[in-house]
């Protein structure tokens, strides 16, 4: 099963989505967290670092991993993604290839009224991780 790794930039109470190009095979057009694959011989932790950097363009420098959770799609894909919460980076986020067409920040009150995100899961974790009292103001 692919192994996924994602991260969640928290600032002000909001956090960072990408809007997923409408060509992608899984989850097109729809708003998900930055990661990627880990690669072959590669920790998740040095995948989510690696994903952030090339999809846009941001070096994390503190983070936490929140959890992970499986996910079984149409056809018999699945994968298990990892999400960690990133509450500094170097650089701006910024679209930096074309697997995405945008980027927008999303407060809770945003994340639950989303109706585009492209895995269910991810509402009740971005919704814990914009309202915790760790998020950054």
């Amino acid at each position: 099963m692919p192994e996924i790794a994602v991260g969640a930039l928290i600032k002000n109470g909001s956090v960072l989505l990408a809007r997923r190009s409408p060509g992608r095979r899984q989850h097109p057009d729809r708003w998900s967290l930055p990661g990627g694959h880990v690669e072959n011989g590669e920790d998740v932790e040095t995948a989510m670092r690696r994903e952030l950097m090339e999809e846009i363009g941001v070096t994390p420098e503190l983070w936490q991993f929140v959890t992970k959770f499986g996910w079984q799609g149409q056809s018999a894909v699945s994968a298990t993604f990892h999400i960690y919460r990133i509450d500094r980076w170097l650089g701006r986020p910024q679209l930096i290839d074309d697997e995405h067409t945008e980027l927008k920040w999303f407060s809770a009150a945003a994340i639950e009224c989303e109706t585009e995100l492209a895995l269910p899961e991810l509402g009740k974790i971005l919704m814990n991780l914009t309202t915790s009292r760790d998020s950054k103001d």
